[in-house]
């Protein structure tokens, strides 16, 4: 929704859409864009700047939703009602649209009381005070809640992290993609919760890392990876002896950075000795820390998040990051998808303000078991646009020469192979329940592994 709102109420986060005054008054070279921090916000006021326009569908509401004007550009509102005038007013009666908060809006507001929460919480820890789980039970709820509601909405809101609040919204991320991803592989919903808190906790040993070292923009010495690699352990120790902590927390705070091949610290674990639990959230982990900008690394797109995440063999159980792309229901670059108008296409670039609609190039229709002349598509945002029915293999589709076909969509040319005929039924995307604690199933950049 296109909302028109004084510059008093913007915040970081909120997608400016236009600057009242035209692009030339805005001290920005964009006319679109992401507002990232408080500094901005500083330069439309310093500018002059009384009112813009931002995009709720593209970021978050203004800080306080009653002080937006009645002019809201979108017309898709939730409730209209007739202003409040006297019979005598000749004027052109005005119309005030009630907008009910966005679940982008709620996921803020649990989030923001999270973010405060767990920085006091890990305050205390980094004192060496006894840790109170109870104090932040509640917002597991809130957070599980705000999940079922819309995954993505709390996604959205968490990856806006400033360098000084990464840490502590860090564990409220992962928190909220591990109880996505427990609910869509069928763990027990009694368990739903106890996984989320795990998240929460997972990296409060952190706490005993210096902040000099914790927050340094460059690359890491020898004696301080040392340090940096000590903090499941040392989180574990602060966790052993508080009460009404679990297993299933003592355990993913030791263990997410072990990997599936044994490369892992802090002991070098093999898949056969890790949990299932410890498993999401070596994954959840690593994908909420490479999708956020960091001191050392700016941010990658969730859609080429996954994808170099799909070729770390060794690093993640295979089928339980496919269930985790799934549960995201985002497309990695360079997957292939079947698209609304019943063709193949392949997933080009990603995007990062709207990963669910990344850059695609349609090649094969499927009724016609034929090539077509590659076609760069957009992804939703109109009526005409294509939408993305599922993933799909392309194995499946063309056997051995998948790599080919591939490589030659990516250079723009359409395919020369033959066709292949699929010979069994296949979904990428279905939906499998872990019955077991232990599942069987390219190096990773250091800065993911911090």
């Amino acid at each position: 929704m296109l909302l028109r709102v004084d510059v008093s109420t913007l915040r970081p986060g909120v997608f400016i859409d236009s600057v009242d005054g035209g692009w030339l008054s805005s001290p920005f070279w964009r006319k679109r864009f992401l507002m990232e921090d408080a500094a901005d916000i500083e330069r439309l006021r310093g500018a002059g700047i009384a009112t813009v326009t931002i995009d709720t569908a593209r970021g978050l509401g203004p800080i306080e939703p009653g002080s937006v004007s009645a002019d809201i550009i979108d017309d898709r509102i939730t409730a209209v009602a007739d202003a409040d005038l006297p019979a005598a007013n000749t004027s052109p009666r005005r119309r005030i649209r009630t907008v009910a908060p966005s679940e982008i809006d709620v996921a803020t507001e649990t989030v923001q009381r999270s973010k405060e929460a767990v920085t006091a919480m890990f305050g205390e820890a980094r004192m060496g005070r006894a840790i109170e789980i109870a104090a932040v039970e509640p917002l597991v709820d809130d957070i599980a809640a705000s999940v079922a509601r819309d995954p993505s909405a709390m996604v959205k809101v968490t990856r806006l992290k400033t360098k000084n609040e990464y840490t502590y919204l860090h564990s409220v991320a992962v928190c909220a993609l591990m109880i996505n991803l427990a609910r869509h592989i069928g763990l027990d919903e009694g368990d739903i919760r106890t996984i989320g808190m795990a998240g929460l906790l997972h990296d409060i040993g952190k706490m005993a890392i210096p902040e000099e070292v914790l927050e340094k923009p460059g690359r890491l010495t020898d004696d301080e990876v040392a340090i940096v690699r000590a903090h499941p352990e040392q989180g574990h120790q602060m966790l052993i002896d508080c009460p009404h902590v679990s297993g299933i927390a003592l355990d993913v705070c030791l263990h997410h950075h072990e990997r599936i091949d044994g490369g892992g610290y802090p002991f070098g674990l093999h898949g056969g000795e890790l949990s299932i639990h410890a498993r999401m959230a070596a994954i959840c982990d690593v994908y909420d820390a490479v999708t956020s900008n960091r001191p050392y690394k700016r941010a990658w797109s969730a859609n080429d998040a996954l994808a170099r995440m799909l070729e770390w063999g060794g690093h993640f159980d295979t089928e339980l990051l496919a269930a985790f792309i799934a549960s995201l229901a985002i497309h990695p670059t360079g997957g292939l998808i079947r698209l609304g108008s019943n063709r193949l296409g392949l997933v080009t670039h990603g995007n990062y303000d709207e990963p669910t609609a990344p850059a695609v190039r349609a090649f094969y229709s499927i009724p016609a078991a034929a090539f077509l002349p590659p076609e760069d598509t957009t992804i939703g945002g109109s009526q005409a646009a294509e939408r993305i029915v599922r993933a799909e293999a392309g194995a499946y589709w063309f056997g051995e020469s998948w790599d080919e076909v591939k490589a030659a969509v990516i250079a723009g040319k359409m395919p020369s192979i033959t066709g292949h005929t699929p010979t069994r039924p296949y979904a990428i995307t279905q939906r499998r329940t872990y019955t077991g604690a232990i599942l069987n199933t390219a190096a990773i950049p250091a800065a993911a592994a911090r």
